[in-house]
């Protein structure tokens, strides 16, 4: 006879991630964050409330440091939309560390239409197609790489 509830042993798992958790919070004295924990996964998310999208993106980076792991832009090919991201273990569970960062844009060529900007391999920054798809081996330009009053090119 087979029993669909947790195994043994589950509960702690769980509640000692939760623990490291929180003693990671305390290490790094970060706020502005919401933690889930599971059985299978911590996820911590750096809200608005640490700050703008360069202020999270350190956030993440000091966090990523604490957990062994690297800052990473990550982002989805399929629509404009880019995290800062680290994985790393949290009392035996893997853990994501993730905020996300705004999508720098453009004028298209309609009114009102506005296009998202993606960088090249070799550093060019070019507005995507209205599809918003991430040309293969490019990545989004974020706010992290524009600043109010720089040209964009």
């Amino acid at each position: 006879m087979s029993c669909a509830y947790p195994a043994l042993g589950q509960a702690a798992v769980t509640a000692a991630a939760m623990r490291a958790a929180a003693d990671l919070i305390e290490t790094s004295g970060t706020t502005g964050l919401s933690v889930t924990c599971g059985d299978d996964q911590v996820s911590i998310q750096v809200t608005g409330r640490a700050g703008d999208g360069a202020a999270r993106a350190q956030v993440v980076a000091r966090l990523a440091a604490l957990l062994g792991g690297t800052a990473v832009q990550d982002d989805d090919p399929r629509q404009s939309l880019s995290w800062i991201t680290a994985h790393g273990v949290l009392g035996a569970v893997p853990a994501k560390v993730f905020t996300a960062v705004t999508v720098a844009c453009a004028d298209g060529p309609g009114l009102d239409q506005r296009l998202p900007l993606a960088v090249s391999p070799d550093g060019r920054t070019a507005a995507a197609s209205a599809a918003a798809r991430l040309p293969a081996g490019w990545r989004w330009a974020t706010e992290l790489d524009h600043r109010p009053g720089q040209e964009v090119a």
